[in-house]
């Protein structure tokens, strides 16, 4: 169905649905547009699902960094215990 039978409400609803911020002040033209190239929901589910599986694959680079320093504290914290 042609995207120009709709009416400017719905094509504001279509784009919200899909996460997209729209202004009611935007001509029908406008949103039209933005809904043509807006990708499609299928390929932004598995944008972000490959992103989930990337981010869970690496470790952060801080993780380390973070432990080393974790220890080091704990370490001088019973040191000043000690002496």
């Amino acid at each position: 169905m042609s995207l120009s039978k709709h009416t400017k409400a719905d094509l504001l609803e279509m784009l919200s649905s899909q996460g997209i911020d729209a202004k009611s002040s935007m001509k029908k033209a406008e949103l039209i547009a933005l809904l043509e190239n807006a990708p499609t929901t299928e390929s932004t589910e598995a944008a972000v699902s490959a992103a989930n599986t990337e981010s869970e694959a690496k470790p952060s680079a801080s993780q380390p960094v973070f432990l080393v320093v974790g220890v080091f504290i704990a370490l001088a914290i019973l040191a000043w215990i000690i002496l």
